[in-house]
């Protein structure tokens, strides 16, 4: 005797479709988080971390950045001292600007690296700043927050 086929859908393949959907409503959600943080200052970019670094950010010591830059490599410090001159300029890096640090050690002309993410600060010859800095693998100092 021949069996006849299912005519439906059973509850393993309904189980299975919801499953399927709910994947794919989170993954959604959670790449909607990314782009959306990352587009309006949420919590996609590096910024809340940066500004939670700026509070707790110790001042750089001088001689250990003209001794060894390297061995400073991912930390963050503030820096405090005047703006000597702009090196140079790019639309899609920022600005690299001589700064004359002064810390506890002295003081010392340093480059800092402005992103382009600080265009709307006046940065000119004399201006008085408070710089927290990253050091970059490389050993430039990139402004992570400026206060005037």
């Amino acid at each position: 005797m021949a069996r006849r086929a299912s005519s439906g859908i059973n509850v393993g393949q309904i189980a299975g479709i919801a499953a399927a959907l709910l994947g794919f409503v989170v993954i959604a959600v959670l790449l909607f988080k990314l782009i959306a943080g990352g587009l309006f200052g949420g919590g996609g970019g590096a910024k809340p971390s940066a500004k939670r670094a700026a509070g707790n950010a110790s001042p750089l010591s001088l001689a250990t950045y003209r001794d060894n830059a390297n061995s400073l490599r991912g930390n963050v410090y503030r820096v405090e001292g005047k703006v000597e001159e702009t090196l140079r300029w790019t639309s899609d890096r920022g600005r690299l600007i001589s700064f004359e640090a002064i810390g506890s050690d002295g003081s010392m002309p340093v480059p800092v690296l402005v992103p382009e993410d600080f265009g709307n600060i006046n940065i000119e010859r004399g201006t008085e700043l408070d710089i927290v800095v990253r050091v970059d693998r490389d050993g430039t100092l990139v402004a992570e927050s400026i206060e005037e």
